[in-house]
């Protein structure tokens, strides 16, 4: 254990073997709560930081795979965060009673490959006083709402499934939030005939552009986006994890693609030796360590490496290896002094037999140049029918109230850990 930094199991929230995750002050007292959703995405739990449950509750969502994205946002400007989650064919909104305090009927009756109506969730600025829920609708609507649940845009005849997640970033252009997200013919599924697209829009739903992901990549989808003024000229410019950096017309201004065998996650931050932004893509399905810190133009500062990764007995437990998880950008005491901080994983190679795995892993902190901070070991168990900690997030927040920040880790296990730095 480095002695600069603390790391400690915070809960059991008692799902496997995926679930989704987030974190948000339901009460407004200034400590974060933890929400869960269960695998099938039926079941929802709230927890307080010490481990108290605060609520549990059923949904109706019936899906398989535990990539339901939801979120937490302050409806009443109140300083309490409601809890918004989907219930089928509907979103509510939960106050810390458990109480549904908005709802709103989505329109249709399909679900995605993993059998969810609604797969995601995400809240946008639409100016500095106001905001705006972005709904994902199986079949392929995309519906904002307003802080009383009433519709402000809808964009219709998108592809059935979606991507990940919804993503954010500042418009340079105009009010509020740039929302980028993915459509694709079927999100479970792929082959040369699956086709996505990436979909930039503004906050009033109005197109910015649409771009076939084929047009970049063999594939039908990224697995993440950031929105920020990467090269520093004062626009607004998406960075995708395959290492291609696009104008607001979805232009390729740098690829940088060839440095990655995959690329999963990405995690930005001001450029320290100059203008503009760094950018860490961190690698899931490739195991020569090319995750990598990449300048403003693309260019790479630093590596992770191969030699870093954790070593798994092959004896024990053939055929599995350790990979890298979301990457953050995390400044700890809000003083601009940014760090880089990700985890590893156990994953399973094709052909492994289907074993529970227990492993000694590490969390990685960098500073923003590469130098080595710190490795803070863990102990995970990856059970048999677990496949990847790839969608359920971690969180980089003050999740205790006190001012400093706190990288918020959901292990494969399902415990939580809390990694802080000391002061």
């Amino acid at each position: 254990m480095c002695k600069d930094y603390y790391c400690r199991i915070l809960i059991d929230l008692g799902f496997y073997p995926n679930y989704s995750f987030e974190v948000g002050d339901i009460d407004g007292d200034g400590y974060k709560e933890i929400a869960a959703i269960s695998t099938d995405g039926n079941i929802l739990k709230v927890y307080r930081i010490n481990g108290k449950l605060l609520f549990k509750r059923s949904l109706n969502n019936n899906g398989c795979w535990g990539t339901i994205i939801f979120s937490f946002g302050d409806l009443d400007n109140d300083g309490k965060e409601e809890l918004i989650v989907p219930d089928g064919h509907r979103v509510i909104a939960l106050d810390e009673d458990n109480n549904i305090v908005r709802k709103f009927k989505t329109p249709g009756n399909l679900v995605d490959d993993y059998g969810v109506a609604i797969p995601l969730i995400g809240i946008f600025k639409r100016n500095e006083d106001s905001i705006g829920i972005c709904v994902a609708i199986a079949g392929g609507t995309v519906i904002a709402l307003d802080e009383d649940f009433k519709p402000l845009w809808i964009i219709k005849n998108l592809r059935k499934d979606f991507g990940h997640e919804f993503y954010f970033g500042r418009n340079f252009r105009g009010e509020g939030d740039v929302i980028a997200f993915l459509s694709v013919d079927h999100i479970r599924y792929a082959s040369p005939k699956v086709e996505g697209d990436l979909i930039i829009v503004d906050s009033k739903g109005r197109m910015i552009f649409r771009k076939r992901v084929r047009d970049l990549i063999d594939d039908t989808h990224f697995d993440d986006i950031a929105i920020a003024d990467f090269r520093g000229r004062g626009e607004t410019e998406i960075l995708v994890e395959k290492g291609f950096l696009l104008d607001f017309k979805g232009n390729v201004i740098w690829d940088s693609s060839n440095l990655f065998d995959h690329g999963q996650w990405i995690a930005h931050m001001p450029n320290p030796i100059g203008p503009g932004r760094i950018s860490f893509i961190s690698e899931l399905w490739g195991y020569e360590g090319k995750s990598r810190m990449l300048d403003p133009n693309g260019e790479t500062l630093w590596i992770f490496g191969k030699h870093r990764y954790s070593i798994v007995d092959q004896k024990s437990y053939p055929g599995y290896g350790v990979t890298l998880t979301r990457v953050h950008a995390v400044d700890w005491k809000n003083i601009g002094e940014y760090e880089v901080i990700f985890a590893e994983q156990i994953v399973r190679h094709r052909n492994a037999p289907q074993i529970d795995v227990k492993c000694r892993l590490k969390i990685f902190v960098f500073n923003p140049l590469g130098k080595l901070l710190a490795e803070i070991p863990f102990h995970e168990i990856r059970r048999k029918d677990f496949f990847y900690n790839g969608e359920v997030h971690s969180r980089v927040t003050d999740i205790d109230g006190d001012g400093l920040m706190e990288y918020v880790f959901p292990c494969q296990n399902g415990k939580v850990i809390v990694v802080g730095k000391n002061t």
